[in-house]
């Protein structure tokens, strides 16, 4: 593996570790830049790039697991949230597939839900 892709990588998973800690931490991104003397633009970039990363390694992941049959269906079913969420930062749905962990913020748009849930779909 080449050095630049090797170092970005790992800057990747810094970054992933970051914004994990900054959704966690109840509060605004802002604030919680200014604390790190972060920029926000810069956060948004790397918040990305960790976003595409993640949907790049489960479509690869996708790709060497076998698909669902033709015959299977997928089952949903409807989740109820019992109380409004409080930090609109925090993630509104969490995923857990083995070692990969899906985080949908409240306000994604419909489109990239649906974009995530057919990878999903494709690994289940």
């Amino acid at each position: 593996m080449e050095l630049q892709k090797v170092k970005h990588e790992l800057k990747v998973e810094e970054w992933r570790k970051l914004i994990y800690e900054c959704r966690n931490s109840g509060q605004t991104v802002r604030a919680w830049c200014n604390e790190r003397h972060i920029s926000p633009q810069t956060y948004y970039r790397w918040q990305r790039v960790v976003w595409d990363a993640g949907t790049q390694n489960l479509a690869e992941r996708s790709k060497r697991q076998s698909v669902m049959k033709q015959e299977e269906t997928a089952v949903f079913a409807e989740c109820l949230i019992p109380a409004p969420v409080q930090n609109a930062s925090a993630a509104a749905v969490i995923i857990r597939l083995n070692t990969v962990t899906l985080e949908i913020q409240n306000g994604v748009s419909p489109e990239t839900v649906e974009a995530v849930l057919r990878v999903v779909k494709a690994l289940c």
